[in-house]
């Protein structure tokens, strides 16, 4: 399984969109949706929330507040859904809660890619090749960040190449 580890501030919105929006509901910009939407359909990977979003859900629960639901319904749009969220660590190292998800996960991981606009220690676990830098004011997931994204999922790891005769 291939798995996207989402943010949302910084990645899914932006500096700019949550200006134009004003008072009204934390946004989500469809343009970079689209963009997340490019990543999944070229890798076949699963969303695995680790933003601050993911305490819009109740703990133990599917069930989703309000203001959580806006995202669920943009990605149910286009055929996207969160499969599971990181657990939260009270030291706030996003990095450590990523390394548990995957030391959790029951699943075999072929690989994944952290969509991130944070300044995390990435590198204490080796991370920092799997992520993805978004950045909040200049608009979040874009272009290039799409093609950086889907070489990091879809790279071969190098034990594939090497085969016992």
């Amino acid at each position: 399984m291939k798995v996207i580890f989402l943010d949302v501030d910084g990645v899914l919105n932006s500096q700019d969109l949550f200006e134009r929006c004003g008072e009204e509901l934390v946004p989500i910009d469809e343009e970079n949706i689209k963009c997340l939407k490019k990543i999944v359909d070229a890798t076949g990977a699963k969303i695995v929330l680790s933003s601050s979003w993911r305490y819009g859900w109740a703990q133990h629960s599917d069930e989703v507040q309000d203001w959580c639901q806006l995202l669920v319904d943009t990605l149910a749009r286009y055929q996207m859904k969160i499969i599971d969220k990181t657990a939260y660590f009270s030291s706030g190292r996003r990095e450590d809660e990523i390394k548990d998800w995957l030391e959790q996960c029951e699943e075999n991981i072929e690989n994944f890619v952290i969509l991130d606009d944070g300044p995390y220690e990435w590198h204490r676990h080796g991370y920092d090749k799997f992520w993805v830098k978004t950045d909040f004011c200049t608009g979040g997931l874009k272009e290039e960040h799409v093609q950086k994204a889907i070489a990091i999922l879809n790279k071969q790891p190098f034990w594939k190449f090497w085969k016992r005769k």
